[in-house]
């Protein structure tokens, strides 16, 4: 980032390109104005991404002294409850874009509003005792417009996994198979092992 100051890369609020690359990891590398930005992503926006597919995603720019992290969001509202995610004390970057991964925004948001810590708990990393601070801290906070269509819950997760493995270049009959060899459960869990099954 060569002749950039820091000052700049914070006003990265947006982003439109070509996605060039997808890791099952939750990193994508998106073109734009011949530059490749690495964005990291949740799980549930991964799925909705397609290699050498037009995208646009909303930025939230990472910055420490040592390193500058672009988090990408499929909008503003998934931005802002990302933002206010790790605005609760112990909730990092990376455990925000963990518990997006988990849940889709319509069910974090749920989980949030009805004190659901169980659900919440159920995110890798996440404690229920962290849990229970995220409820403490956020409930009744949340704008109701963070809430999206098509929340990824158990009912679909077969749905959301099997288009997720298909973007990232897996043969459907193979993912068919192997879904069926998989325990029902959220969205990252069944993601994860399915992609650890194939792998």
């Amino acid at each position: 980032m060569e002749g950039m100051l820091a000052e700049d890369i914070k006003l990265i609020g947006w982003l439109s390109g070509t996605i060039r690359e997808l890791d099952p990891a939750g990193l994508i590398i998106m073109e734009t104005g011949g530059v490749g930005y690495e964005i990291a992503v949740s799980l549930q926006t991964l799925c909705r991404l397609k290699q050498g597919q037009k995208a646009e995603l909303s930025i939230h720019t990472y910055v420490r002294e040592d390193q500058i992290t672009l988090f990408g969001f499929a909008n503003s509202s998934e931005r802002s409850l990302f933002r206010k995610l790790t605005s609760v004390s112990g909730i990092g970057a990376r455990m925000g874009l963990n518990l997006m991964s988990g849940m889709s925004t319509e069910d974090l948001v749920c989980a949030i509003e009805h004190a659901d810590d169980v659900a919440i708990a159920r995110t890798p990393g996440i404690g229920k005792k962290t849990a229970q601070r995220l409820i403490l801290e956020l409930q009744g906070k949340l704008d109701a417009s963070v809430v999206i269509a098509g929340g990824g819950t158990v009912s679909n997760s077969n749905d959301d996994v099997r288009s997720a493995l298909v973007n990232l270049g897996y043969k459907p009959a193979q993912i068919d198979a192997t879904l069926k060899t998989v325990a029902p459960a959220d969205f990252e869990t069944m993601f994860r092992a399915t992609l650890k099954a194939l792998g």
